[in-house]
């Protein structure tokens, strides 16, 4: 299997991404930002919640999150579990490399709060 990175759009990036972070325990979903819209454009198309950029030929994506209220919610332990999906998003596809994977907690919400 060879090392090599193959370029995938960053759309395509952001969209797996957000299936991966949607699938993570103490989630709630992907945030649109709190003050600038955390969004990846494309010809006619926004992924909201996830920022990939490429910077010097590496990957820098920023995800914005809404997590889910709990006795035993710890932020940095869910933002490690956000950055491995992360990365193993990225590394499914075959892209790369990574130079940053920012998690950014938008929201912190309590079970009654969610939108139905």
């Amino acid at each position: 299997m060879s090392s090599a990175s193959v370029f995938v759009s960053e759309v395509n990036l952001a969209r797996a991404v957000v299936v991966a972070v949607r699938a993570i325990p103490g989630v709630v979903d992907v945030s649109p930002g709190l003050f600038a819209e955390a969004a990846t454009y494309g010809p006619a198309e926004r992924v909201t919640g996830v920022v990939v950029s490429r910077v010097g030929g590496a990957l820098d994506i920023q995800v914005h999150v809404c997590a889910r209220y709990t006795d035993s919610l710890v932020l940095p332990e869910l933002a490690a579990r956000v950055r491995i999906a992360v990365r193993q998003s990225v590394e499914a596809l075959g892209a790369g490399p990574l130079a940053l994977i920012g998690v950014a907690f938008d929201d912190v919400c309590v079970e009654g709060e969610l939108s139905a």
